[in-house]
């Protein structure tokens, strides 16, 4: 069976920006909604009946508009790419920061820290799914569990930030390798920011958000969801 080769392109009026996506392709709203808090960004990118950013979608976005050079120099791609050096892109995960790892789920309803994640409800999700390169996924995939020793918060090459327990966790494997391929075409190395719990510490919840600054690709999972002057780039369904 033949695979077909999906290629980025734009469909513009209402503006889509079609980027290969795991073995298809999904289509980004262009402009950006916001500027705006998480909650209100997401209400957003809901209202209008899109879906919200997660990591995996962000990996493709900013992929082709650093990497793919058929389209890496539209002005729409050039936009996502001034979007992320002027503000943070929201990016719509939940990271459940322990003393054992993180837990990321996908938000898909943009409800950011509003509502508290349980360790032991994460762990019934993980219960029935796999381990992928260290990195426990539930079955269906939205949720995944990055142990401690899996990540490095500070900075990395790009060949380590693809690697990176985190940084899978947040965006899939195939994300994942897409992020540190960003990260490569800029000057500066990349950088992950998320929260070191010490043993006896309370968990904390908090989003995750990325932003190219002095020409380095930072990945944030320790964003509080209430900078105002933030972005996001919404899915169409």
């Amino acid at each position: 069976m033949e695979i077909k080769e999906y290629q980025p392109r734009i469909v513009r009026g209402r503006t889509e920006l079609w980027v290969p996506h795991n073995a298809g392709e999904i289509a980004f709203a262009s402009p950006a909604h916001g500027p705006g808090t998480y909650q209100n960004v997401g209400k957003s990118i809901l209202d209008d009946k899109q879906k919200v950013p997660t990591g995996d979608y962000m990996a493709s976005l900013l992929h082709s508009a650093y990497c793919n050079s058929s389209v890496s120099k539209e002005p729409e791609f050039v936009e996502v790419k001034q979007t992320m050096k002027n503000s943070w892109l929201w990016v719509y995960n939940r990271n459940l920061w322990t003393d054992k790892g993180v837990y990321v789920l996908q938000d898909e309803d943009g409800v950011g820290r509003s509502k508290p994640l349980e360790i032991c409800e994460l762990e019934a999700m993980l219960a029935t799914g796999k381990k992928i390169s260290g990195i426990r996924f539930s079955s269906d995939g939205r949720l995944r569990f990055a142990p401690k020793e899996s990540y490095n918060l500070g900075e990395h090459t790009s060949e380590s930030f693809a690697k990176d327990g985190f940084v899978i966790a947040s965006s899939n494997l195939e994300g994942a390798r897409k992020f540190g391929e960003v990260a490569s075409r800029l000057r500066n190395r990349p950088y992950v920011y998320g929260l070191d719990i010490k043993e006896g510490q309370s968990s904390e919840l908090r989003v995750s958000a990325v932003l190219e600054d002095v020409g380095r690709l930072i990945f944030v999972g320790y964003d509080w969801s209430v900078d105002d002057g933030s972005h996001a780039f919404g899915v169409w369904n």
